[in-house]
């Protein structure tokens, strides 16, 4: 793949796109429509990462919400320093909501992710195609939003599951309160990858559910211990949560493969809105 070579004071030169704290890279507008994210450090395992979505990625271009890296920065001897991606849709999914989004629209935008993790699991098993790649990260910050059609795109891709890499740190799949539960009774559900749970389809419909969960319901599962989640769920039955979404939601930590919940989003009762921005 073609690349970029900068140095780091050439880098310096443009300037900061986003300026909140982030562990992984700085991100630099590089001209009106792309943008430098440029690794604070980086290892053999991200640039295999690399390597592989390049490799596949006639595949990933199948789904067109991906915003694939479209480049390499090389710095000093010809080391992979970043890459360079596209701007995408100018909001996320977090702000989105904090800007006072609609029930609808959010209901639409979770469809959208929705379906792009339907059709994942379509060209897996029907196709035999990206069997071995997985989001991973998926969280609110790594979807943008256009407001005006409700389309989404992921980014952050360079921290996917991709052929034999290992998994990355990510947002949702820590388990904070119930990781003995899940390391004893679940391990074939959510594997432990030496560092870091692993990624699998089971896991991005689990990062899906925390998203649906927190956007429309302010309710962070992935903080929550069994008792609490299980509680939390109830009442949600009781105003009215659909049947298949309380099923869905109550397997997150039972031991059998998560299921697409977006086909029963659009069922959910609007008196839920009223707690939407609480």
């Amino acid at each position: 793949m073609k690349g970029i070579h900068l140095t780091q004071e050439e880098i310096e030169k443009y300037p900061l796109f986003y300026h909140g704290k982030s562990n992984e890279a700085e991100i630099r507008e590089y001209n009106s429509q792309e943008l430098l994210k440029i690794f604070h450090f980086y290892n053999q395992n991200k640039i295999d990462t690399l390597k592989c979505i390049d490799q596949k990625r006639k595949d990933l271009e199948r789904l067109p919400e991906f915003l694939l890296f479209k480049k390499y920065i090389y710095g000093k001897n010809d080391l992979i320093t970043g890459i360079l991606i596209e701007k995408g849709y100018p909001t996320n999914l977090r702000t989105y909501k904090i800007n006072g989004a609609s029930f609808n629209d959010l209901i639409l935008v979770l469809q959208n992710i929705g379906k792009i993790l339907e059709t994942l699991n379509h060209l897996r098993t029907k196709e035999n195609i990206l069997t071995d790649f997985f989001i991973g990260d998926l969280q609110e910050s790594n979807i943008l939003v256009d407001s005006i059609t409700k389309k989404i795109q992921i980014i952050d891709l360079d921290s996917c599951k991709i052929g034999n890499n290992r998994a990355f740190l990510t947002k949702y799949l820590n388990f904070l309160k119930t990781y003995t539960h899940v390391r004893q009774n679940l391990g074939k559900k959510y594997p432990w990858d030496k560092y870091n749970f692993s990624n699998n389809q089971n896991t991005d419909l689990y990062c899906y559910s925390v998203i649906i969960l927190k956007v429309l319901f302010s309710i962070d599962i992935s903080i929550l211990d069994l008792n609490t989640l299980y509680k939390m769920m109830y009442k949600l039955k009781q105003e009215n949560l659909p049947e298949p979404l309380f099923q869905i939601f109550l397997n997150l930590y039972n031991n059998v493969d998560n299921d697409n919940s977006f086909r029963y989003l659009e069922n959910i009762p609007h008196s839920f809105e009223k707690e939407l921005h609480l």
